[in-house]
């Protein structure tokens, strides 16, 4: 696969992307774009979760995401803090434990994962599990490594749209959780968005909307909204500020999960 996107990398740069656009994209050329415009050294986002079971409300989250991305060695790693709230009391910090996990993932290998548990105030590597929900919502911990997912599909268009592609996504890499995965996208400032995914796997269908979508930076597009709807209810994620900026990769290690919180910068800087 790194020798592939190697080539279309370096196919981007000798070619127009005119050119390439009146000769049609291929699925995988598509997706690579798609792919591209998430790759960034590193990005932060602030927002909120809430569960329900059918239309019940289950639970809210609060929570900070950090992500850093290091091509040399190809590897992503993503770091969620999460503050949770216990019950309905009044407000108290000792009711909004901060939990966090940290997830590294190189090439198409299986993440490490840590989780910082509040209770014991220690950090454990705990099994990776790609199918196991987070924080008991429809978001699986398998769609966390957003960048290094897309590698590891063999693509095929269903519908050739220039404006609203539709690329199928069968599985190559063994730990992925469904037997497939079809990706609408849309087209839009020179680069394809993905703002539908419907995830098929064994007996259950999911599906996750992209919406509200805002340009961080030059190119680089990000959700206001993701809704994951599943079997037994739905996932909505809102997503109130997002920031590109210089890598800390301090912060994504077990010694910092245990001893230091994420923050996300007021603006994005250049990459």
């Amino acid at each position: 696969m790194s020798h592939w996107r190697s080539f279309v990398c370096g196919l981007a740069l000798l070619t127009p992307w005119s050119a390439v656009a009146r000769a049609g994209l291929t699925a995988s050329e598509i997706m690579w774009e798609a792919q591209q415009q998430l790759s960034v050294p590193a990005e932060s986002a602030l927002g909120e979760m809430d569960v329900y079971r059918g239309d019940t409300p289950l639970r809210h989250y609060a929570f900070v995401l950090g992500k850093l991305w290091e091509p040399q060695t190809t590897t992503e790693s993503v770091r969620i803090d999460f503050e949770t709230a216990i019950n309905s009391a009044p407000d108290s910090a000792s009711l909004y434990p901060h939990h966090r996990y940290l997830l590294k993932r190189t090439a198409e290998t299986p993440p490490s994962q840590w989780l910082y548990l509040p209770a014991l105030r220690r950090v454990r590597i705990t099994p990776y599990h790609p199918d196991d929900p987070l924080v008991q919502s429809h978001y699986l911990f398998y769609d966390l490594t957003t960048i290094l997912d897309f590698d590891d599909y063999r693509y095929r268009l269903v519908d050739a749209s220039e404006q609203a592609p539709v690329v199928e996504g069968e599985p190559q890499t063994a730990f992925v959780p469904y037997q497939r995965t079809v990706f609408s996208l849309e087209r839009r400032g020179g680069t394809y968005l993905v703002t539908q995914m419907t995830y098929v796997g064994r007996g259950a269908e999911r599906q996750a909307r992209f919406l509200d979508f805002r340009e961080i930076a030059p190119r680089r597009f990000r959700p206001g909204v993701v809704v994951v709807v599943g079997d037994s209810g739905r996932t909505e994620i809102r997503f109130r500020h997002w920031a590109i900026h210089t890598p800390a990769p301090q912060l994504f290690t077990p010694a910092a999960l245990e001893t230091r919180m994420l923050e996300v910068p007021l603006e994005s800087t250049d990459e």
